[in-house]
């Protein structure tokens, strides 16, 4: 007789207002695509000009929506309707972004955003299931960073036989910036502390009772969060470098240069 099983807890998705929700107007197709292109032109702007706040930009309208896209379609293929119900099976990038969220990524580069997901509909089961939704997101990052490298390998010979240096320059700066973005969401985002997609993949790879026990530390994810990435910096502890922008630099480097 097989012994019951403690019942696996997951989170319920969490309602929250989007970008839909409080600038509709311009966030809903069409103008939803003329303001996606009216931003991206802005971001340049602003990079060419040495503002950091351009790549802040980027991070809003193409590393999140890619990222929350990729773990909508595959919740979707898995069997959960939740994110096609909530409109997020969509090329319209702020169809994928949290108000709130996104307000702090402009003003000091760190956010979120979100996809609702019912795992209990994931399909082969919650577990599984929820940890290949998880992992889709980093992965997306990952593809975006060598999307990077591949059109600056692509376009260098063109540039360089047509002289055109400050351009090559100015579009390198551009590719290795928002390749190393991606990256560093890559190795965020699988950090296994809740709520971020890492913490979601360790319990769909661990044993069932050990993955049980993960879960009920979930409660206090929030304040490991903050002591992981705000106050061991504070302390002087850099292990945002060591754990993220070190290996992200590091295989930028590799990705742009070459071994």
């Amino acid at each position: 007789m097989r012994a019951n099983r403690p019942q696996y807890y997951y989170e319920p998705p969490r309602q929250g207002s989007n970008w839909l929700e409080n600038l509709r107007p311009l966030v809903t197709p069409p103008l939803a695509y003329i303001s996606f292109f009216v931003g991206i032109g802005v971001a340049l702007l602003l990079l060419s000009s040495g503002s950091i706040r351009g790549a802040y930009i980027l991070i809003l309208l193409i590393a999140f929506p890619v990222h929350e896209l990729s773990h909508a379609i595959v919740a979707d293929r898995l069997g959960d309707p939740t994110p096609r119900v909530n409109g997020r099976i969509t090329l319209n990038p702020f169809a994928q972004l949290n108000f709130i969220g996104s307000i702090l990524v402009l003003l000091v580069g760190l956010g979120w955003a979100y996809v609702p997901i019912t795992p209990g509909n994931l399909r082969p089961n919650p577990r599984t299931g929820h940890m290949i939704v998880a992992i889709a997101g980093p992965i997306s990052n990952l593809v975006l960073a060598i999307i990077c490298a591949i059109l600056w390998h692509t376009l260098r010979p063109s540039l360089d036989l047509l002289g055109l240096s400050g351009m090559l320059e100015f579009i390198r700066y551009v590719l290795y910036l928002f390749a190393l973005i991606n990256l560093a969401l890559f190795l965020f985002n699988l950090a296994p502390i809740a709520p971020l997609d890492g913490f979601v993949v360790l319990k769909g790879l661990l044993p069932y009772n050990m993955a049980y026990q993960l879960e009920r530390l979930q409660r206090y994810g929030m304040l490991i969060f903050l002591a992981v990435f705000f106050i061991l910096p504070l302390l002087g502890v850099p292990i945002v470098n060591w754990l993220i922008f070190n290996p992200a630099r590091t295989i930028t480097e590799l990705l742009f240069n070459g071994l």
